[in-house]
Parts: structure tokens; sequence; C-alpha cells
């Protein structure tokens, strides 16, 4: 997969997630619905940062779905699960953008490098918000492990 590819797979991960946040609100105790508005706005801002980045670099972001129907039986549920899963989600997106700027070798020169370093860094710290907000969407939910040792791989 290509860096464009990677980069378009992280905004897809923010398009669910500022989505899935939508829904997830009527389903939480009154108690966690400011934590799910504030991670909403906050994937709503990456998104648009994200989709703007991807036009700056002269490729066009892709359009988000209309629906995301595997989300509603999860959500009903649990949304607390849902809420983690979607930073889970998010999470390996941003990781599979940083790996693919690590080893994007299509330009060598000085431009692309400061600009891959650039996305790595942005991934990275990307990666690392959603893995908190999955802490906290975790610790209420037993077996009460609320951290995922690597956040962003496959368990």
């Amino acid at each position: 997969m290509s860096l464009i590819d990677a980069w378009q797979a992280a905004l897809a991960a923010e398009q669910q997630a500022a989505f899935g946040y939508t829904i997830l609100g009527a389903q939480l105790p009154s108690g966690r619905q400011k934590l799910a508005r504030q991670a909403q706005s906050e994937h709503e801002g990456i998104r648009n940062s994200t989709a703007e980045a991807i036009a700056a670099h002269g490729s066009t972001p892709q359009a988000p779905a209309g629906d995301y129907p595997a989300l509603y039986p999860l959500a009903k549920k649990s949304p607390r699960m849902l809420a983690a899963q979607l930073e889970d989600d998010c999470a390996a997106a941003w990781r599979y953008l940083f790996v693919a700027a690590s080893t994007d070798s299509t330009d060598s020169t000085a431009a692309a490098d400061k600009t891959t370093t650039a996305l790595r860094k942005v991934a990275q710290a990307r990666l690392t918000a959603s893995a908190l907000r999955a802490l906290q969407w975790r610790k209420d939910l037993p077996p009460q492990r609320a951290f995922q040792p690597f956040p962003g791989i496959e368990r």
C-alpha cells in the first residue's frame, strides 16, 4: 500500500469515528456523554485537517461513507466498547500511516523527506491520542484491562 493509500485509510478511520460518536450519545449514561462529545469534536477536527492535508499534497481526499451499518449493533449492545473500538481503529490507521511514511521511497528529495518526517510526527501524535481516548473508555469495562499494550496493533 502506498503512502497516499495509508493516508486515505487514516482519513476513513477518522470519518468513521466522527460518525460513530454521533450514534453513541443516546446510548451512553449521562456521565459519559461529555467525553463522547469531546471525542467526536476531536475526530471531526482531525478528519477535516487530514482531508485538507491530503488535498494540499495534491490528492483528492476520499469522501466519507454515507453510513456505517456495522457500528449499530455494537452501539446498542455496548456503547463503551464501540467507543474503544473506534479509537482502536483510528490508532491502527495512524500506526499504518506512520509505517508507510517511514518506508516510503517513491521520492527521495529533501522536500519529500521533510514531508514524511512531519507526517510521521502527526501520525504518532494521533496514534497516541487515540490510544489515550481508548483507555478512557476501557477503564469502565470488564475485565478491567483498560490499556492495550501495543496500541494500533491487532490483538
